[in-house]
Formats: structure tokens, C-alpha cells, sequence
């Protein structure tokens, strides 16, 4: 109550002077008539003590709405107020600030200061139009302490009333002129040696007359500038209205260009790298360099619009083809995501006789499998060597121990429900026991041989690269796009990089950029390099053994080396690979084949440096694999008799070759 007090004594001492002056008069007019002095200072005081307590009442009752304003903005609005970056003001009809908020106050440069009085006084460059009591402003724009401020006049919380509503737009305005501002674009055909180079000179001419077409036209929508610098490339200069409406398009250039049919076989598609957001020509274009390069990184068919800060992604969305793109594997990984999310359990097979490519395969996939929280087993058919120091080792780790299980349990595991997957095989006859393929209803391959006639019939998806230079690499592939949250961790890293190492020959075989970039995954996921080479390690009876095949190789055809393992022992497949590896490098020698007793049969291990086609020829005699590396599985023949049959194939090949090339010249 005291402070109530304060104001009626404030109020009564402010009418002092009235009532000085009042007296005054009374005293005069007693002096003439004295009843007429009675009456007029019984009316003057009656007249003065309504004013008076009128005003009082004005006072009191504005004071109590701010009262009440001020509790309400103790509210969870006053707490949205006061912490809301705006600065807010409330003032009445005089333009007198009745509050504000703690942003307003820092705006000024003065945090924590209660400003009073009018508004003006405070900013005299806020400027209202005149007799509107405050309710209309001439200027919205004012220049705070060098910031731009956006004031916004709206109704107050009660008539007569306003709220001046300051927003610091300095930041916005920057970032919209540089967003208005010039972008620059790289456009490149991202399989123009698939697509379009093997064509028909009329139909290339008219692929390459359609995407420079559709460019075009795309380019003047935008009011751009395009221009062809290359047979498969484009330079493109928009301004940043022009992004801003490609990007509400979701770039449906990308549709356009892959809806293109003249003749050609597979999809044209393009990759776009835009640099936006910088002032440079030279920083525009290092953007658009880079965003170019990573849509290219990222598989192709896709806009990557770059700037300092930011990078943003659009397309990707092609179909699955057939070409080894990251495209493609990230198809194959979203579609084996959904198959193992949906399944109850997944199972993990290789091929009988597992080697590291299949082992390694198998443990990285398990994991991707555990993070995805599904259980998952490996059924490993591991007889010796290298495949044997790995299973040492991944024993010595509790959590990959209890995942591989014995070849007796799988069938246990299989049920309607079950996920089985197939690694580095896709021929059922080369499964350690083919009848699990009857129980399993979901089916995937991933495999990297070049497929023959014999093949998993009933899958559920299919990823079959030839060009790959082994299953670990498309399984590190596949690994990237299953998830953030996969970690492989040192074994299982190690163990798929042990795959790789194996099949490409320490990296001299199949090896192109993308299986560089694979181990480089690997590594980041922490293979450890030196673990791997302790798993390929080899024992003094296998250099024996090996060099035994070397000794005994025979020359035929002038540039074939043959050679024969005698007897089926540990390790054989190894030693016969490392043989013909070796056969190979021996100058003159332009391809290799060694034997082996093979349970009820021979197996052949061949190497070519490529002017010699093993897969073409081992493939005749059942086997296959790749131009410069195949194998074969004959039964009922021994290492002898699979030999002639061996001589009498290479001839044929030979013969047949020669001829082809006779008819060229």
C-alpha cells in the first residue's frame, strides 16, 4: 500500500497551486459579497475534489493495467517476450514507453537499462504520420549502431496501445545478397563412355544433340548462360533466383536428361557440381570444382550445390543399372537394409572352401547385421591356412566368436522368416551344402565373378559385379550406404581388407580407383595393416610346397606356364594361387594355370596378364571367373587328365583367337 500512498500525496501536492490560487479568489470576492465567496468556494472545492480524485482514478487504473500487463508477462508469453531475439515495445497513444523487453535494451547498447519516456526520444529517426497517435509509422527501416533494424508497428493488448516490434535483418540481408548473387555450375555426362560413346555415330550425334538441347532450354528458363566446353561437359552461369527455383524443382533437369531415348541402351544421367554464396569468381568456381567432383564421388545423377559452409544434394534416384557406379550400390544397399530389417534372422554363406575373400566379406556384412539389430550367423567352410589364422583370431574376440557357427547348425537356423545371404559365390554347386537354398525363402548374392550359366535361382536381390576386384570390396562398399551407425572395428576391418589384399595380389590385380578407396574406408574403420599381414603369413611346408609347383612348370604354346600340385594337402588352393601368381611374373610368360587333386577331382588356379582370356577359357571346362583370373572345379578327372583336356582347350582358344585377328588385318 505504500506506494499508493506515495501517488495520492504526489496527486494532492500537484493541486497545491490550484488551490492556492482558489483562495485567493475567495478571499477577493469575500470582500465583496460574503455569501456569494460561501458559495463559490463550497462549488470550487466540490468542482476540485472531483478533478482530483478523477485524475487519481486515471492514474491508479492505467497504473493497475500496467500492473496487471506485467504479471501477464511473467507468464510463459512474458518469458516467449523477453527472450525472443526482438526487441519489443510497448507504448501508448503518446508515444510514452509504458515496457520493453531485455533485446530492446541490448539493441541500444545499453543491456539491462529501463528505458522511459517517449519513444522518440530514445530514437528520434523512428518517425510516425501525424494526428494517428502513434497508430501509423512513415519509416520501417531504421540503422541501429550499424545493424539494419526492421520495425514492425501492430495493435497493443488494448486500445490506444501499440507494439513496436524491432528486428535485426543486417544478417538476412547479407545472406540474401549473397544468395541473389551469380552461381556457377559445372555439367558433366557421368557415363558417357557407357552410355554414349559405344553408339552409332547417328545415334551418339543424336543422344549428344538432345542433352545439349535440354541443357539449353533448361538454361534459359533460368535466365542462365550455358556453354559446351567439351564433348561430355558445361560450364552454366545462373544467379541465385534461378537456384532457389531449381531447387524448389528438386533439379527435374536430372529427369530429363535420363528420359532421353535415341538409340542409346543404358540411361544418360549428369552430375552437376554449383557454387553459390561467394562474391569470387575464382571461389565460385574452386566450389563448383569440388561440388562436381563429389556428385561424381557420390555415384553421379545428382546436383551438389556447394557453399563455404554448406553442401546440399539433390537426385540420386536412378534406377539400378548395369555398370558398377555408386549409384547402383546404393540401391543395392537400401534394398538389402529393407530385406534384413524385415527379416527375423540372417544367415551368412560362402562358397565351400572359404577363402579370406569370403571370410572377410561374411564378418563385415555380420556386422552391418548386429548395428541393424538383427541376429546373424557364418557358416564357414574354413579348412586350413590363412582362413585358419583368422578364425584364431577372431575367436580371441567373444562377441564374433559366438556368431560363426558350424555347417551342421545351419539348417537349425533357416527358417521361413530367415535372411540368407551369399557371399562370394553365386553357383549352388560350389555352396558347402547347396539344400539350404530349399529352405531359405530370401535369397541375396553378392559376388564378384563373372556369372555363368549355373546360378542361385528364387533371390530376392542380386549384386553381381565382374569388374570388382573381390566381394570385400563390395562389401565395404555396401557398408557405406547401410548406415552412419555401422563400425566395423579392428578385426572385422582388418578381415575385409585381408580380402582384397588376397584377390588383387597385394593391389596389382582388378585394382582400380574405387578398390583404392575401399581399403581406404577400411583403414579409416580401423583395419590394422600389420594384423593382416600376420593372417597372410605363410608356413615354411606352403614356400616348399610352392616352390615345388615352380620347379616342376612346364612352357607350352611358347607363353603358357602349366604347372601340377601333386598331392591334396592344407592349404592347397593357396599354394597353387601364390604358384600361378608367381608363374606369371616370370618374363615371357603371358598366362599361368596350376593343378591340384581336388576331393573327387582337379582343381585349376590361372592367372593372365590379359592378352590371354582364362576366364574364356576355363569357362569352357565349367569354371569362370575374370580375363585375368579365373578358376575351375573338374571331377572325375585327375590332375594328368585335366591337364590334356587343359592343353586341348588352350589350342582351341588359341586357334580361334588367331583367326579373329587375322580376319581384323
Amino acid at each position: 500500500m505504500l506506494p499508493e500512498v506515495k501517488k495520492r500525496l504526489s496527486f494532492w501536492l500537484m493541486t497545491l497551486p490550484a488551490v492556492l490560487t482558489a483562495g485567493l479568489l475567495v478571499t477577493l470576492l469575500s470582500s465583496i459579497h460574503r455569501w456569494l465567496a460561501g458559495l463559490v468556494t463550497v462549488l470550487l472545492m466540490a468542482v476540485l475534489f472531483v478533478a482530483i480524485e478523477y485524475y487519481y482514478r486515471s492514474r491508479l487504473q492505467a497504473e493497475q493495467k500496467v500492473t496487471q500487463l506485467e504479471e501477464q508477462l511473467d507468464s510463459a508469453e512474458s518469458d516467449l517476450l523477453t527472450h525472443l531475439p526482438l526487441g519489443i515495445v510497448l507504448i501508448d497513444s503518446g508515444g510514452i514507453m509504458v515496457w520493453h523487453n531485455p533485446e530492446f535494451a541490448r539493441m541500444l547498447g545499453r543491456a539491462g537499462y529501463r528505458f522511459k519516456g517517449k519513444i522518440r526520444s530514445h530514437l528520434p529517426e523512428l518517425h510516425f504520420k501525424k494526428n494517428s497517435a502513434f497508430s501509423e509509422m512513415v519509416s520501417s527501416r531504421l540503422v541501429i549502431r550499424d545493424r539494419q533494424i526492421k520495425v514492425t508497428l501492430r495493435q497493443g493488448p488494448e486500445e490506444g496501445r501499440r507494439l513496436l516490434i524491432f528486428d535485426d535483418v543486417t544478417d538476412y540481408e547479407q545472406r540474401s545478397s549473397r544468395e541473389e548473387g551469380p552461381v556457377i555450375g559445372i555439367c558433366i555426362i557421368d557415363n558417357f563412355d557407357e552410355a554414349i560413346a559405344p553408339l552409332e555415330d547417328e545415334d551418339k550425334s543424336a543422344v549428344i544433340a538432345e542433352v545439349d538441347k535440354l541443357l539449353s532450354e533448361w538454361a534459359m528458363g533460368l535466365e542462365g548462360f550455358l556453354r559446351k566446353i567439351g564433348e561430355d561437359r558445361y560450364v552454366l552461369l545462373i544467379n541465385g533466383i534461378g537456384l532457389r527455383l531449381c531447387q524448389a524443382h528438386n533439379f527435374e533437369i536430372l529427369d530429363r536428361i535420363r528420359s532421353i531415348d535415341q538409340g542409346n541402351r543404358l540411361p544418360v544421367t549428369l552430375s552437376i557440381g554449383l557454387g553459390a554464396g561467394e562474391e569470387s569468381m575464382l571461389d565460385l568456381g574452386r566450389l563448383a570444382r569440388t561440388g562436381v567432383d563429389l556428385a561424381l564421388e557420390r555415384g553421379g545423377d545428382q546436383v551438389v550445390v556447394k557453399s563455404a559452409d554448406r553442401v546440399h544434394f539433390y537426385g540420386g534416384n536412378t534406377e539400378a543399372v548395369e555398370k558398377r557406379t555408386r549409384v547402383r550400390t546404393r540401391v543395392i544397399a537400401k534394398s538389402l537394409r529393407n530385406l534384413i530389417q524385415n527379416a527375423e534372422n540372417v544367415v551368412i554363406i560362402g562358397h565351400a572352401f572359404a577363402d579370406l575373400d569370403t571370410a572377410g566379406s561374411a564378418i563385415g556384412l555380420s556386422q552391418a547385421v548386429l548395428k541393424l539389430d538383427k541376429p546373424v550367423s557364418i557358416v564357414l567352410d574354413a579348412r586350413g591356412g590363412a582362413i585358419d589364422r583368422l578364425m584364431d583370431i577372431v575367436r580371441s574376440n567373444s562377441d564374433l566368436e559366438r556368431i560363426i557357427v558350424p555347417l551342421q547348425d545351419a539348417h537349425v537356423l533357416v527358417t521361413e522368416r530367415t535372411l540368407v545371404i551369399i557371399v562370394d559365390t553365386h553357383k549352388p554347386s560350389l555352396l558347402p551344402d547347396k539344400s539350404i537354398l530349399d529352405e531359405a525363402k530370401n535369397v541375396v548374392v553378392i559376388d564378384h565373378h563373372r556369372r555363368g550359366e549355373e546360378f542361385i535361382e528364387k533371390t530376392s536381390l542380386v549384386y553381381l559385379e565382374a569388374y570388382a576386384s573381390s566381394t570385400c570390396e563390395l562389401v565395404a562398399e555396401i557398408l557405406q550406404y547401410l548406415g552412419d551407425d555401422v563400425e566395423l572395428g579392428r578385426i572385422a576391418a582388418s578381415a575385409l581388407l585381408a580380402g582384397i589384399t588376397v584377390d588383387t595380389k597385394h593391389f596389382v590385380f582388378m585394382t582400380g580407383a574405387r578398390t583404392f578407396e575401399a581399403a581406404s574406408y577400411l583403414r579409416r574403420s580401423g583395419a590394422d595393416p600389420q594384423l593382416v599381414q600376420e593372417i597372410l603369413r605363410d608356413p615354411m611346408d606352403t614356400v616348399v610346397r610352392r616352390a615345388a609347383i615352380i620347379q616342376n612348370a612346364e612352357i607350352h604354346f611358347g607363353t603358357i606356364a602349366i604347372g601340377m600340385q601333386e598331392e591334396n594337402v592344407p592349404r592347397s588352393a593357396v599354394i597353387s594361387a601364390q604358384a600361378a601368381d608367381i608363374l606369371l611374373d616370370t618374363e615371357g610368360i603371358q598366362a599361368s594355370f596350376v593343378l591340384r587333386p581336388y576331393v573327387q577331382g582337379t582343381a585349376i588356379s590361372a592367372r593372365s596378364h590379359g592378352e590371354v582370356n582364362v576366364h574364356a577359357i576355363l569357362e569352357s571346362m565349367g569354371g569362370g571367373g575374370h580375363l585375368t583370373i579365373a578358376g575351375a572345379q573338374l571331377s572325375d578327372l585327375t590332375p594328368q587328365e585335366a591337364k590334356e583336356k587343359l592343353l586341348i582347350v588352350i589350342s582351341d582358344y588359341l586357334q580361334r583367337n588367331k583367326q579373329a585377328t587375322s580376319k581384323e588385318s
